[in-house]
């Protein structure tokens, strides 16, 4: 075991130098106060194995283990999709493979699946990691946004094998943010830690959320506002970050927060200040809490991202990869989503493409979103192909 996780509080501990190290044993910085503010400091969980005492500990209060992702919903997910012995299915949105997981695990020997995923930090460790567990000959992994799917039909995927992909049995996506990516502060996408505004998925992606604040108008930004995070406050948030990039660029996280702040007040709607509790995700732990700059760090990233514009590209694409009698789930975690993937399901059955879908958007159960509080907002909407 790492021995990362049996470090003393402060960080003193730290690696003992074993046979054949060549250097002193170097100590930790230790962080101020009682608790890790910074997402560096947290090496307790960062080094620590999932099974591990610090892991259950964090979980326990209802929190998420810095640089791990929990999957969502997953025996909704598993019902929804029922998957079989020789199913072929794709992953869309791969991430750390924690869903990929549970469906390898039900299609072997037979099953194959294809993981697609557009950030090329965790795709290769997922590949090792799913591969690691003995399931490297049923999986392939591609570097692409879910909304390209269909390029992939037609092509011979998995090693050794010269057959083309038809169509898949299963398909599924998981349209929410990994928890890894939140949480690590160079990616920029969380308000929690200071870090570049960058909010790439995909680092091909030429401009970052510092430039598209650079260059939105303020109208564009109480629609982008609106629109992709239903932010009320919209106009005096989008005012205040006009008048604050004539000053100076908003170039940090840090930075956006400030000027959310400044517009609409440092506390969150249950009037409780953010900085009053030593723990930053404490105030992840109810929407009662939530952070004032929680939705407009949600709509930046679709913004950066073209979230909804992939989206809608995948839907359209969806009946056409997706074999007769398949079955889909999508998982979507905002309004816009939520909205968007039932129209086109509806439209879907309505003109006989699908013979069944979800009418409404499932919710986690209230245990799930105690336990895990980003799962919150997640719905998780199905289809079954005609």
């Amino acid at each position: 075991m790492n021995d990362a996780g049996a470090d003393a509080p402060g960080g003193g501990a730290g690696h003992h130098a074993g046979e054949g190290s060549s250097g002193p044993h170097r100590r930790r910085e230790r962080y101020r106060g009682t608790h890790p503010r910074n997402f560096s400091e947290r090496y307790k969980e960062l080094g620590a194995a999932p099974d591990s005492e610090i892991h259950a500990h964090i979980r326990a209060q209802g929190r998420t283990p810095a640089g791990t992702h929990r999957p969502v919903m997953v025996d909704e997910v598993l019902a929804a999709l029922k998957p079989q012995g020789g199913h072929v299915v794709a992953d869309c949105t791969l991430g750390f493979g924690g869903h990929a997981e549970l469906l390898l695990s039900r299609i072997g020997p037979g099953g194959r699946l294809l993981g697609l995923d557009i950030d090329e930090t965790t795709i290769s460790a997922t590949q090792a990691r799913l591969t690691a567990l003995g399931f490297g000959e049923l999986l392939a992994v591609r570097r692409s946004n879910f909304a390209g799917l269909a390029k992939f039909i037609g092509e011979p995927l998995w090693s050794g094998e010269r057959a083309a992909v038809e169509g898949f049995n299963l398909i599924f996506a998981d349209l929410g943010v990994s928890s890894m990516q939140i949480d690590n502060p160079q990616r920029g996408f969380s308000y929690k830690h200071d870090g570049p505004l960058d909010m790439r998925m995909d680092q091909r992606i030429r401009r970052t959320a510092a430039e598209w604040l650079a260059k939105l108008s303020e109208a564009e930004l109480i629609e982008t506002l609106r629109e992709f995070g239903d932010e009320p406050a919209a106009e005096a948030i989008a005012g205040r970050i006009v008048l604050r990039r004539q000053r100076a660029p908003l170039r940090t996280t840090r930075d956006l927060v400030r000027c959310v702040e400044e517009a609409v007040g440092a506390r969150g709607a249950g009037g409780r200040s953010v900085e009053a509790s030593p723990d930053d995700e404490a105030v992840e732990r109810t929407k009662r809490e939530s952070h004032p700059a929680t939705r407009t760090f949600q709509a930046l990233r679709m913004l950066v991202n073209d979230e909804m514009g992939a989206l809608a590209a995948f839907l359209r694409g969806l009946p056409f990869v997706l074999r007769a009698g398949g079955r889909a789930a999508i998982l979507t975690f905002h309004s816009g989503e939520a909205k968007m993937v039932a129209r086109a399901l509806e439209v879907g059955i309505a003109q006989g493409v699908y013979a069944a879908i979800s009418e409404e958007g499932i919710a986690p159960t209230a245990a799930e979103v105690r336990d895990n509080p980003r799962s919150r907002s997640a719905r998780l909407w199905w289809a079954v192909k005609q």
